[in-house]
């Protein structure tokens, strides 16, 4: 999966896009994916770790993609309660 989202033209809205990232600020391993809201990507890390044992994973945190293609933190990984 890219890592960068397509660019709109300036001047046009751009759909916001999210992905989950690990403790280490990097794209999450199991959640890979890109969603169309907060809520959508926090929903999908709460039901992935309810399945999970280890609570060393819990530290999940949310990029979001800027119009220029790079990714932006706006939730740093902290512990997400299932």
């Amino acid at each position: 999966m890219s890592s960068q989202a397509p660019l709109a033209p300036l001047g046009q809205p751009i759909a916001k896009r999210y992905r989950l990232i690990n403790a280490s600020f990097e794209a999450h391993p199991q959640l890979d994916a890109i969603y169309d809201s907060l809520e959508d990507a926090l929903n999908d890390a709460a039901a992935w770790l309810a399945s999970q044992a280890s609570a060393a994973q819990a530290a999940i945190g949310v990029d979001m993609c800027t119009r220029s293609g790079e990714w932006r933190t706006v939730r740093p990984p902290k512990p997400l309660t299932a």
